[in-house]
């Protein structure tokens, strides 16, 4: 079989309180979160730092209603590692396959964004409750 995962893109953790979590791994591990952004869909501030070829992202919510999705994330798993992103070659054909397989993919179909990159998500109960990202980006 080929290889379908290039490489470990992000490892993501949701957080409440970002800034005091940021601050915590520049301080034991010297890590730089150089970027930040706003992921409005999802309600969600993301702080990035990279650690070799993969980022090590904190997320937190930007809405304080109690039923907010990264609320409700937190509420019911507790802090901690929100998903895993692999890196793939060519997600048409690993959303086919997967799907072949009876695999639930969240959406339903890969989403693009802005022409560099597009995802999908697997859907944890198929995964032993991880949720993972896969990425197809156009830098490949």
């Amino acid at each position: 079989m080929d290889r379908i995962v290039e490489n470990i893109e992000e490892v993501v953790l949701a957080v409440e309180h970002q800034d005091n979590v940021v601050a915590l791994f520049e301080d034991l591990f010297g890590f730089e979160f150089k970027d930040t952004w706003d992921m409005p869909m999802y309600n969600m501030r993301v702080k990035s730092a990279r650690v070799g070829n993969t980022q090590f992202q904190i997320v937190a919510s930007t809405n304080p209603a109690p039923d907010a999705f990264l609320t409700r994330f937190i509420k019911a798993r507790g802090e901690g590692i929100h998903h895993v992103a692999f890196n793939v070659h060519d997600l048409n054909e690993i959303v086919a396959r997967l799907q072949g397989k009876g695999v639930q993919l969240i959406p339903g179909n890969p989403i693009e964004v802005g022409g560099r990159a597009r995802f999908i998500f697997v859907h944890p109960k198929f995964v032993h409750g991880i949720l993972i990202e896969l990425i197809e980006s156009s830098r490949q």
